[in-house]
């Protein structure tokens, strides 16, 4: 999959210490994903793939 990249606000270091700075559009949706299935999916393995399979989703709907 190819990943995306934007450019990166001048200020995002003072503003933000510099985390997440590397961070994917992918890696961001599976983030969000995974706080919405954490109270369902207790099996740490599962709730990645399935985070990650919802990210998959997210990114093909974006790119419609």
């Amino acid at each position: 999959m190819k990943e995306e990249t934007t450019t990166i606000d001048p200020t995002w270091m003072e503003k933000t210490g510099g985390y997440a700075r590397d961070m994917t559009l992918h890696q961001w949706y599976a983030g969000m994903a995974m706080q919405v299935l954490k109270d369902d999916i207790w099996d740490f393995d599962l709730l990645c793939k399935q985070a990650h399979e919802l990210a998959d989703g997210m990114l093909k709907a974006r790119a419609k």
